[in-house]
C-alpha cells in the first residue's frame, strides 16, 4: 500500500485479488460493505447523501457528505464533513483493472482547509488503510 503526497493529502493504493466487479459491489452495495464497513451509510448515485457514524474517544460522532461523482464500476467520489468541522473533504475511490484483479486508489484531499489538518490527516492514513485492508480481505475470501 502506498502512502501521501503531502501532510494534508491522504492518498493509499491497495491491490485486490478479484475482478473490478465484484470490488465495486462491495463498494456501493449496502450488504456487501456491510461486511467491511459496516457503520456506513451511502446512497450509489450522484446527489445521494452519505452518513459514516462511529465511536471515538469522546462518544458517538457523524461524519456526512454527499456523492458528487460515479462512474460505474470506476469512480466513487464524494464531499463529507465530520461533524463540527468547517469545510468537507474530497474523497475519491478510482478502481482499475489489473493483470492481478483491481487496483483501488483512494484520495482524500480538502483537509488544509481544516484547523490541525495535518494530524487529521494522519489519522485518516491510519483509518483509510484500515478500510482498504477490510475492503481487500473481504473481497479477496468472497
Amino acid at each position: 500500500m502506498a502512502a501521501h503526497d503531502d501532510d494534508t493529502i491522504v492518498q493509499q493504493t491497495v491491490e485486490i485479488g478479484a475482478p473490478v466487479p465484484r470490488v465495486w459491489q462491495a463498494l456501493v452495495a449496502a450488504d456487501v460493505r456491510a461486511g467491511w464497513w459496516s457503520y456506513l451509510d451511502l446512497d450509489p448515485v450522484v446527489g445521494g447523501k452519505v452518513t459514516e457514524t462511529w465511536e471515538g474517544p469522546d462518544g458517538s460522532n457523524q461524519t456526512t457528505g454527499v456523492i458528487t461523482d460515479l462512474v460505474d464500476g470506476r469512480l466513487l467520489a464524494m464531499d463529507w464533513a465530520d461533524d463540527g468541522w468547517p469545510e468537507s473533504t474530497h474523497v475519491e475511490f478510482v478502481l482499475r483493472p489489473t493483470q492481478v484483479g483491481t487496483v483501488v486508489e483512494l484520495r482524500e484531499t480538502g483537509l488544509d482547509r481544516l484547523p490541525g489538518g495535518a494530524e487529521i490527516a494522519a489519522e485518516h492514513r491510519a483509518g483509510w488503510q484500515m478500510h482498504l485492508n477490510n475492503l481487500r480481505a473481504l473481497v479477496e475470501r468472497s
